[in-house]
């Protein structure tokens, strides 16, 4: 039987996601080397004036501490593999959308402006952060506290009916803990990364997450209404990061060929499952 936390976080899902999952296959446009004009898509520079919080701990790059401020790992999941995100610059919380958190971050509305340097959505993917929402919290890849570039507080109490608690005790509480999961590796150049949010109440269902690595077994779980695994919950977070050649068994070659085509080929995103919308997919 579906527990009342989980009907409560699917029903908050489907309400704050309303029209964020169309179905789609063209969510952004990977290019290829020497395509892009400055200023279309590739956001500000790694030290720009949008890099606000130093780095917590201390510069392991050589780099004088100026230039190595918000560089930094984490671990994540693509395709069924394990690849690392290189993190070179702060997060951004679109501001047109409030927030209680005091670095005015939320989950539970889509943002409605992307980040200064991006042109449209187009130009980002998806970053979908499963988070365990039962105890004990198994090891996650960014645990509840500082995680290299992302927000270390956050506004849930858009989700106070689903996590059964005061939306005044959630308008600026701790990031919780979550792992990554990535539907495109952007050709490993770096972008702007939207966050949606997965809440998962069944630790199986989260071991299941964790061995598929992969936006297929999200959108298998968030399907099946007894899993306790949410379909995907907008916010107004983007990370900044590119995924590192070499850590997959299929990466992509590192650079393509200066005459390499701009155009790609765009796979469907999955059909609505019982009349939930599907998940918002990367490109490929």
């Amino acid at each position: 039987m579906t527990s009342p936390i989980r009907r409560r976080l699917v029903r908050a899902a489907a309400c704050t996601a309303s029209g964020v999952f169309a179905l789609t296959s063209t969510i952004g446009l990977a290019m290829a080397d020497g395509t892009r004009a400055a200023g279309d898509g590739f956001g500000p520079g790694p030290v720009g004036e949008h890099t606000i919080q130093p780095l917590k701990h201390e510069c392991t790059t050589g780099e004088p501490e100026e230039l190595c401020r918000n560089i930094g790992v984490t671990d994540g999941w693509y395709d069924g593999k394990d690849v690392k995100f290189l993190y070179t610059q702060n997060f951004f919380c679109d501001p047109a959308v409030a927030s209680g958190a005091s670095n005015g971050c939320e989950v539970g509305e889509k943002f409605k402006n992307v980040p200064p340097g991006t042109t449209s959505e187009a130009f980002t993917d998806p970053l979908f952060i499963p988070v365990p929402l039962f105890s004990p919290a198994p090891p996650v890849q960014c645990p509840t506290g500082p995680c290299i570039d992302h927000p270390d507080n956050i506004d849930l109490s858009r989700l106070a009916g689903a996590l059964g608690k005061p939306a005044d005790q959630l308008k600026d509480v701790p990031l919780p803990g979550h792992d990554h999961i990535i539907a495109d590796r952007n050709m490993d150049r770096p972008e702007w990364w939207p966050v949606y949010v997965v809440g998962v109440t069944n630790p199986e269902s989260f071991k299941q997450i964790e061995k598929g690595k992969d936006l297929a077994t999200l959108q298998r779980l968030a399907a099946d209404p007894n899993s306790g695994v949410t379909t995907p919950i907008p916010t107004n977070v983007f990370l900044w990061f590119q995924t590192l050649a070499g850590t997959s068994d299929n990466c992509p070659p590192e650079h393509a060929p200066d005459n390499a085509k701009t155009s790609t080929t765009h796979h469907s995103a999955p059909a609505a499952v019982a009349g939930r919308p599907p998940m918002p997919t990367g490109r490929h």
